[in-house]
């Protein structure tokens, strides 16, 4: 049997539902807002929001405005371009857990500096967000940070 190799390009819009949680987070990104959720059983705060808690069992809808100022958790440096980097990047930049005080988890984002600014951070080095001018309400809002110097 021969085979045969088309080679194109298909492209198919959809539509997501990213539920409640997931979805107001992503509404108040508009408005370069960040929330998270708190699980009323255990006071732990997940970001970004989850609806189900996964230690205290219970669904999760108490919102609240993340405003500390983030910080370096742990991350790597890309230096390949993965096939959906954004468009106004290029390696080298880092991919990194983003801690903020009274988040019990990390934001994975990126951080983009230099590389040998890059190299030199470290767990606890502070960071700050740089938003898009035009907000749409997704993840890449944020469109990375940055160190503070």
């Amino acid at each position: 049997m021969e085979v045969k190799v088309l080679e194109g390009k298909i492209e198919n819009d959809y539509k997501w539902n990213p539920g409640t949680a997931v979805g107001r987070f992503l509404t108040q990104m508009r408005e370069k807002e960040i929330l998270a959720v708190r699980c009323t059983k255990t006071s732990k705060v997940f970001l970004p929001p989850q609806s189900w808690s996964p230690y205290g069992n219970i669904k999760m809808d108490r919102f609240i405005p993340i405003t500390a100022e983030p910080k370096l958790g742990a991350g790597t440096i890309v230096y390949q371009a993965p096939w959906n980097m954004p468009e106004d990047l290029k390696p080298p930049y880092m991919l990194a857990g983003i801690s903020f005080a009274g988040a019990d988890s990390d934001l994975i984002h990126l951080v983009v500096a230099p590389e040998a600014d890059l190299k030199a951070l470290k767990p606890g080095d502070r960071l700050r967000a740089v938003w898009k001018a035009e907000t749409t309400g997704t993840i890449r809002d944020i469109l990375y940070f940055e160190p503070v110097k």
